[in-house]
């Protein structure tokens, strides 16, 4: 099976459910700005926005609308890849997945695809409206390349997710351990506690998460440090998602051979 193949499964298979449940499609929308107004409204009630611009350099809604983009985006990349064989299994068609003659590795990357798509409509209803207002056209250039910026940190995540995903379902329990790997990438991306706030140890494991430097490359354009740095911070985080690739791969294997060991299990 071919790479269009797979990639035509899958958009059928999760556009259809979208068809089915408006409701999602219209949750990607609102996403941004529902966690956007309840954080400002917090934010607002205990302190001034203007200290968190002096400190962060950035107008707090710009930041906060930015943020929630950007993680809701990497989200969706691990949920579909961290969750989606929870659901195989319960539905009872993860046996079938591994007896398919289909590369694994690349059945994974492609699960997060579809909805990643939708990232280019979240980022037009969401950063291009306000960018648009703050900096007139040269925001809408600008949140075109934010979005530009989220796709690639998207698919940097990729590699990370399947060797996580692997990893975790190879030895057991994995929802449980998902449930605690999740929220902790969240917060390591740095997409909400800008990395440079960060303690030391904290950092070090975000440098281990190839978007989180495409997130930091983000953050630099919006306080306005567009320079070489940007490039160099984009191109360490798809070197790191290179290096990740192999990893995935061997758990994915390690996985399957768990898998084949333990048989069907009929009741």
């Amino acid at each position: 099976m071919s790479v269009l193949d797979l990639m035509r499964a899958e958009y059928k298979l999760v556009y259809a459910e979208m068809i089915r449940r408006r409701s999602e499609l219209i949750l990607l929308v609102l996403y941004p700005y529902v966690f956007t107004g309840f954080v400002l409204l917090v934010g607002y009630g205990a302190g001034s926005p203007r200290v968190f611009e002096e400190r962060v350099g950035v107008n707090p809604a710009l930041f906060l609308i930015t943020a929630g983009f950007t993680v809701m985006a990497l989200m969706i990349c691990i949920d579909d890849i961290l969750w989606r064989p929870i659901w195989e299994t319960w539905i009872g068609t993860l046996p079938y997945v591994f007896a398919s003659p289909v590369n694994k590795l690349l059945l994974f990357s492609v699960m997060p695809l579809p909805r990643a798509s939708l990232v280019v409509l979240m980022g037009s209803t969401s950063l291009i409206p306000l960018y648009t207002y703050c900096y007139g056209f040269t925001g809408i250039l600008l949140a075109l390349l934010v979005i530009l910026l989220v796709v690639i940190g998207v698919f940097t995540m990729i590699p990370l997710s399947v060797l996580t995903s692997g990893l975790v379902n190879a030895l057991g329990e994995s929802w449980r351990v998902i449930n605690i790997v999740r929220p902790l990438v969240m917060v390591l991306l740095g997409a909400y506690y800008p990395r440079f706030y960060m303690p030391l140890a904290a950092r070090l494991l975000s440098y281990t998460i190839p978007p989180s430097h495409v997130v930091e490359s983000v953050q630099r354009m919006l306080i306005g440090l567009i320079d070489e740095w940007i490039i160099l911070l984009v191109a360490v985080g798809v070197l790191l998602a290179l290096l990740y690739t192999p990893a995935s791969r061997v758990s994915l294997v390690l996985w399957e051979k768990r898998k084949v060991s333990e048989g069907v299990k009929i009741s």
